[in-house]
């Protein structure tokens, strides 16, 4: 049996309703039962490619250090010292000097595995000071295929049964042999469910991409919906003489691969508030070469095209969320089954939501 497999059509249903997209408190339950126990997409692997590298961000509020290990594996820590809970580095990357993370305010030092190596200054007291209970508080840290992905709960399924049927449909495409070409970053007043809602549905294609219905079938685009996995799969085959065709995934809550045998594009969300997010997007190809820029930054153009697109109509729905005037709408069997799909995700995680 394939793996991928329709889902069947769904009655007409209500959506969820506009106040969850603008709630502040519905967000900070979000960050701890959604955001905080699943893997989530947050470096390249070629960012740090030799021991001491580090890198670091801020991922659903939380801030973040990776550190590669002399094993060449990566640690994941969260960027507090023990102390008195400075940023241990405000920088963005680099190599950590001496092979030792040093907090900034008062010289605590740490191994690269997060273990408290030095205190200084506490005299007679530092005899108590015992290294095993002030080690850095550590996230999950795992990579596949070049991706690093973190996750703030310490327990839950590995990276590699996270990502479950990707792992094997993905296989035959290049994806580590493919080279970083660029990125493209936008803060938008959009709450990541409406943008997800938005990703898993082509009802809106025809209307509001025309670039994208040049080079798809859009009569043949098919969303097939997998909830045991968390799982999207998104077929659209190509045109004659379109630009693309390749394999799609959208892994809940806010992971998309767009993967190709010339390249990929791969995108996240953060989360930022209730009905404020990040969109991020790199741009991966087989050839970067100077003859090949031209063409790989079309490329990448076409794509940021239909993203706007999207990221326009949403941020009027957006808009229109927080009003007050709209409570919810319904939903197209046949048209917008992954949103049911989505929605119903959304509630599984977070029991009794619209009670």
């Amino acid at each position: 049996m394939s793996i991928i497999e329709r889902t069947e059509a769904l009655p007409v249903a209500p959506t969820l309703p506009a106040s969850l997209y603008r709630d502040p408190a519905l967000f900070e339950r979000e960050r701890r039962e959604i955001f905080a126990r699943e893997w989530l997409l947050f470096a390249r692997s070629d960012q740090l490619p030799n021991a001491g590298d580090f890198i670091t961000g801020t991922i659903i509020g939380y801030p973040i250090m990776l550190v590669r290990q002399s094993d060449g594996k990566l640690r994941g820590f969260h960027n507090v010292c023990r102390h008195r809970a400075s940023m241990l580095t405000q920088e963005d990357a680099g190599t950590m000097p001496g092979g030792v993370i040093r907090c900034p305010y008062h010289s605590w030092t740490y191994n690269l595995d997060g273990c408290l190596n030095r205190a200084p200054g506490f005299g007679a007291a530092k005899g108590e000071v015992d290294p095993a209970n002030w080690s850095l508080f550590p996230i999950s840290v795992d990579e596949w295929r070049g991706l690093v992905f973190i996750r703030i709960a310490k327990d839950g399924p590995g990276l590699i049964d996270w990502l479950g049927p990707i792992v094997p449909l993905a296989a035959h495409y290049p994806l580590e042999s493919q080279k970083f070409f660029s990125e493209k970053n936008r803060d938008v007043d959009v709450d990541w469910k409406a943008y997800g809602e938005n990703y898993l549905e082509c009802y809106h294609c025809p209307s509001m991409h025309p670039g994208l219905c040049e080079s798809l079938d859009i009569s043949r685009y098919t969303i097939d919906s997998f909830p045991e996995h968390g799982l999207f799969h998104l077929y659209g085959p190509k045109k004659d003489g379109g630009m693309t065709d390749g394999l799609y995934f959208y892994r809940f809550p806010f992971l998309m691969l767009n993967l190709y045998e010339w390249g990929s594009s791969i995108a996240t969300v953060e989360p930022l508030g209730a009905g404020k997010l990040r969109h991020i997007n790199w741009y991966l190809f087989s050839d970067i070469s100077p003859e090949k820029a031209e063409e790989n930054a079309r490329s990448a153009a076409w794509s940021a095209q239909i993203i706007s697109e999207d990221l326009e109509i949403v941020t009027g729905v957006q808009r229109n969320l927080n009003t007050g005037i709209y409570d919810h709408g319904i939903l197209s069997p046949r048209q917008e089954k992954a949103v049911k799909a989505f929605q119903d995700m959304v509630r599984h995680a977070m029991p009794g939501l619209e009670g």
